[in-house]
């Protein structure tokens, strides 16, 4: 009766209900109370009902807190997990291998490596054993970070300790490497390792090693096309979009644009199956094209596609537009540049820094700069007034006064010509209203540079410890 109730409304509104039938919750009930609230957006309910259970003083135990770190899991909230789990030991409340698994799982999703490696040194030193799912969370925390060696470490840990590895354990190993352009690594652990574990390659085995291809230095896009082709064949991994998409990227960081395009052509021509049902171009298979054409400089390839991409119904984002912007930068067209930024605004996307410096280079190499700050200004007034934060960083700032220096030699140019009309000229009440907007600007890049500090801080303690814990695991074995 619990878990049916659980899965609809609030935890509070369950409990209340089912306290009205049945005897006074005990532990047994809140775990299943708290297991029902797995969805992301539910995880301020988990924790209000375990505030509820020490209120009343029913005991939280393992399950519990399994249970609790599991939906911070689940809700992207890693920080949370580690929370639980210290609060957990301080209990006495003794965590197992689901408990471990679990707060290392929610590192992976928040990036976090380090402290999923770091916790798996404090499972062994709690006396609990890890298993597939353990390493299988540890090594796809170190996909995340592109740690493939750490990855690959782990991997041949697994087959020490007699720990057999599983196919998402295989695939995070194989992700681990695409990060990092190990293509050689990845090839390996598909076409030998996990064969001889018994373990059949699937779609995302395949496209895992696709990417390292396409990250390979240079990059290796027959590679990449040779493995979509056995994907294609007979009894193969069935091709997907992260397939196509993969294989465009890595046409297009080899320069070799017009085969990328082809490949979307093919795509859109719904000449490729998955499933038995065709398969579409979508969002990142059109951002993969328009970057390769950036790549070669072919800006109205680029803006051609993107055009397609807007007459398409597909869902939107900065990427493609900013991918196009970086195309016309590199061909010199500084006004498709600042035409393609006002579509972002009249499309209502978001605005980001990369974007915004790449329109200011643009301008500033044709020598526009009055084009550049007339661009930025209407970006910094649009942020501040929703409230959201600018579309510009220290380049930004580094950028403008060279901006306003050469705007002004503009204006002085234009006033002692004879007949001049002033346009594109910048004014000194717009630089002045632009000196303003910067300010918001200045405190937002100092809050970042901040943030990025502790992190760093951080990231460094976290890395000497990991460093010891592996030296001590080197000496015991």
């Amino acid at each position: 009766l619990l878990a049916s109730l659980g899965g609809g409304g609030g935890g509070g509104a369950v409990e209340a209900a089912a306290e009205e039938v049945s005897p006074p919750l005990d532990t047994a009930h809140y775990n299943v109370l708290l297991s029902c609230l797995s969805r992301p957006r539910r995880w301020k309910e988990a924790l209000e009902l375990s505030a509820r259970m020490g209120e009343r003083g029913v005991q939280r135990d393992t399950s519990t807190y399994n249970a609790l770190i599991s939906v911070m899991k689940a809700a992207g909230k890693w920080k949370l997990a580690l929370k639980l789990l210290r609060r957990m030991r301080s209990e006495g409340v003794p965590p197992d291998t689901i408990t471990f698994s679990a707060a290392m799982a929610a590192c992976a999703r928040g990036g976090e490596w380090r402290s999923a490696l770091l916790l798996m040194g404090s499972m062994r030193q709690a006396g609990v054993r890890p298993n597939t799912v353990t390493f299988s969370a540890a090594i796809s925390a170190c996909e995340k970070g592109g740690e493939w060696a750490r990855a690959l470490r782990l991997l041949r840990q697994m087959g020490d300790e007699q720990v057999p590895p599983d196919l998402i354990t295989f695939n995070a190993a194989i992700g681990a490497c695409a990060k990092g352009g190990e293509w050689e690594r990845a090839m390996s652990l598909l076409t030998e390792a996990m064969p001889a574990e018994g373990i059949t390659p699937d779609s995302v085995s395949y496209n895992a090693a696709i990417t390292a291809h396409a990250n390979a230095q240079p990059a290796r896009p027959d590679g990449a096309l040779s493995l979509l082709r056995a994907m294609e064949g007979e009894g193969g991994a069935p091709p997907d979009n992260f397939s196509y998409n993969g294989v465009i990227s890595a046409f297009g960081r080899a320069g070799r644009w017009e085969e990328a395009v082809a490949l979307l052509r093919q795509l859109a021509a719904g000449k490729v199956a998955h499933g038995g049902e065709a398969l579409s171009p979508d969002l990142v298979s059109y951002t993969a094209a328009i970057s390769a054409c950036a790549e070669a400089g072919r800006a109205a390839e680029a803006a051609a596609l993107l055009e397609e991409l807007r007459s398409s119904g597909l869902p939107l984002s900065i990427l493609p537009f900013s991918k196009a912007i970086a195309a016309a930068a590199k061909a010199g067209e500084w006004r498709v540049a600042c035409a393609t930024l006002r579509q972002v605004s009249s499309l209502q996307l978001r605005h980001n820094a990369l974007t915004t410096n790449l329109v200011l280079r643009a301008c500033d190499a044709a020598g526009e700069p009055a084009a550049a700050l007339s661009a930025l200004l209407p970006l910094l007034r649009e942020s501040a007034a929703a409230g959201v934060a600018s579309p510009a960083d220290e380049e930004t700032l580094e950028l403008v006064p060279h901006l306003l220096l050469r705007a002004a030699e503009a204006a002085e140019v234009a006033e002692a010509a004879e007949g001049a009309e002033g346009a594109g000229v910048w004014s000194a009440e717009d630089a002045a209203q632009l000196r303003r907007a910067l300010g918001r600007v200045e405190a937002q890049t100092a809050a970042a540079a901040a943030r990025r500090a502790a992190k760093i801080k951080r990231d460094a303690e976290d890395e000497l410890a990991l460093a010891k814990l592996e030296r001590e695991q080197t000496a015991a074995a």
